[in-house]
């Protein structure tokens, strides 16, 4: 005869288990009690790892754009003075759109496609580095457009020391889902220019850099934080620490 748990108060010995379906209190050893708790214990370890491995798989997986604010976030002492001018950058790079900034192959072969946003990659750079001379002290201002001629310096100046453009040659991300984390590689090409008004001096500085990284658990913020971080690298080496050239 079944007899209801909730309706009897029964004492239970240490070696008792109670059996919760059929409603019993049935006796067995302590071994066999302990065995049961590693048993529940481990399934529930099991569906705990499941539901993250099905996470990491399934996380951020989705094809389609998605948007990159690119910026310059380095911090320096402003101990610099002086009035930076800083011309539009050009984008030179073939076959990308003028806000293109890379891609991800998903799992299923599908494709996440990033872009900067604003749809313009070169305004974004030029910001950035005037963004690096503001945070250094100078003061950095838009001027129009310069040839990147020596002759055209001292016209292009206004009254800016020194002038600065810049080519974009090669900037792309490109990442690849690999099960539970994404391989990335960032590539940045860019060739500055700086022009000395004083002197009508032309210096023309290349910088390059590749970086790769493997990321779990991936997104958009982290990858906005990688770029963001190889950028304020390239920069800070083409420009270094804010110094004046004058």
């Amino acid at each position: 005869m079944l007899l209801k748990l909730a309706a009897l108060k029964l004492k239970v010995k240490p070696d008792t288990y109670i059996d919760h379906s059929l409603r019993l209190a049935i006796p067995f050893s302590a071994d066999y009690y302990h065995h049961i708790k590693r048993v529940r214990y481990m399934k529930k370890q099991i569906i705990i790892l499941l539901i993250s491995v099905m996470m990491m798989l399934g996380g951020c997986a989705t094809s389609g754009q998605q948007f990159i604010d690119i910026k310059y976030s380095g911090s320096h002492e402003k101990s610099k003075i002086g009035k930076i001018g800083v011309a539009p950058f050009s984008d030179m790079r073939t076959g990308m759109g003028e806000g293109y900034l890379g891609y991800r192959i998903l799992l299923d072969k599908s494709q996440e496609t990033y872009m900067v946003k604003g749809m313009d990659l070169a305004g974004a750079l030029k910001k950035a580095v005037m963004d690096y001379y503001n945070q250094n002290g100078f003061t950095a201002a838009s001027i129009r457009p310069w040839n990147l001629s020596p002759e055209d310096i001292e016209v292009s100046s206004e009254d800016c020391k020194q002038i600065v453009a810049g080519t974009i040659n090669q900037f792309e991300c490109r990442a690849w889902k690999k099960g539970g984390w994404t391989e990335m590689m960032l590539d940045i090409d860019l060739t500055l220019y700086i022009g000395l008004a004083d002197s009508n001096t032309l210096k023309t500085i290349p910088v390059s850099f590749t970086m790769e990284k493997t990321e779990f658990t991936f997104n958009r913020e982290k990858l906005e934080l990688f770029i963001n971080q190889a950028l304020e690298e390239v920069i800070q080496k083409a420009l270094g620490s804010g110094q004046s050239y004058s």
